[in-house]
């Protein structure tokens, strides 16, 4: 037994200390296997089995680290051992916010409801830094993995724990409804199949990469996630500022972009600039507020509640 819990302690050791071979690694067959399904597709190959290609090759990967990420040990399952060094922390987090939610959700939001929709962006992006800021250390010196616990333990009895569970449970729903209408989309949209059995399949993927392996399992399929989101996401912004003329580093050239997108408005007659409404205001402050224990409980249960301060 000794001699197994010590192979088990130098494995992950050795996988700690080769994270930035092992994500290089990962990156490179991500990008070669991106290149391979562009010359298939410049071959002639059906766009339905490309997708079929991309959906299995990215459960096979996620699931491959779920199931590598196995643990039965309390502390790995729900903090990931509080062992994830801070840099990989932050690519976890940036997967967290760079959800389904994020990536279709704000989106829609913001070509649905224009300059207004930048309130919900602010709101989910300053819950972060509130859950960082004035919940996570406090939880994690307290010792509790998840919210329910601590007020089980400041205030005494199970009557405050059951508030707990019902108002996390109230606020984490409206964001899980949105991940799993993303997820079903993202799946009817590439398997070709109906949106009702897209969503399963997902919710499918998704339980094989966390469930043996609990918040460790996720921190480590967060990190994948993160490399191939980061790619999606500059990518196209990085060739579209170069085919404006912008250069290929747009966060310099920023204010141009609005500049210019301010003269063509006015060009167009789309519109004139206002004021954030007041029902703008609300609906950022109601984001902050109604997000905030939503990265409490499935996501504190497991230190993402606060990645960048789980290296504490």
């Amino acid at each position: 037994m000794a001699t197994a819990s010590n192979t088990s302690v130098a494995g992950k050791g050795d996988f700690l200390n080769n994270l930035g071979r092992v994500y290089t690694i990962y990156t490179g067959g991500f990008i070669a296997f991106v290149l391979l399904m562009a010359i298939l597709s410049a071959l002639g190959v059906p766009n339905r089995v490309v997708g079929y290609l991309f959906m299995a090759f990215t459960i096979l990967i996620y699931a491959v680290i779920g199931i590598l990420s196995r643990t039965t040990e309390v502390g790995e399952y729900y903090v990931a051992g509080r062992k994830v060094p801070a840099f990989y922390n932050g690519m976890a987090t940036g997967a967290d916010w760079m959800s389904g939610a994020s990536f279709v959700g704000m989106a829609g939001t913001l070509y649905a409801l224009g300059y207004d929709g930048l309130a919900f962006v602010l709101g989910w992006t300053g819950g972060y830094v509130l859950v960082a800021v004035l919940v996570a250390p406090f939880l994690r010196k307290f010792g509790a993995y998840t919210v329910p616990d601590f007020l089980s333990a400041r205030y005494g009895g199970n009557f405050a724990r059951l508030l707990g569970v019902i108002v996390l449970m109230s606020c984490s729903f409206t964001y899980v409804v949105a991940q799993i209408y993303a997820t079903g989309i993202i799946s009817a949209r590439f398997l070709g199949i109906d949106f009702s059995v897209a969503v399963y399949v997902g919710l499918a993927g998704i339980l094989v990469c966390s469930m043996l392996g609990g918040m460790r399992a996720v921190t480590w399929t967060q990190v994948a996630q993160y490399i191939v989101l980061i790619i999606a996401y500059l990518v196209p912004v990085i060739w579209m500022s170069n085919k404006q003329g912008f250069g290929v580093i747009p966060q310099f050239v920023y204010g141009d972009a609005v500049a210019r997108i301010a003269e063509l408005e006015q060009l167009h007659q789309v519109g004139v600039l206002k004021p954030a409404a007041p029902v703008a205001v609300l609906v950022m402050l109601s984001t902050w507020l109604t997000l905030w224990p939503t990265w409490t409980v499935p996501k504190f249960s497991g230190a993402v509640l606060i990645r960048p301060l789980a290296a504490w």
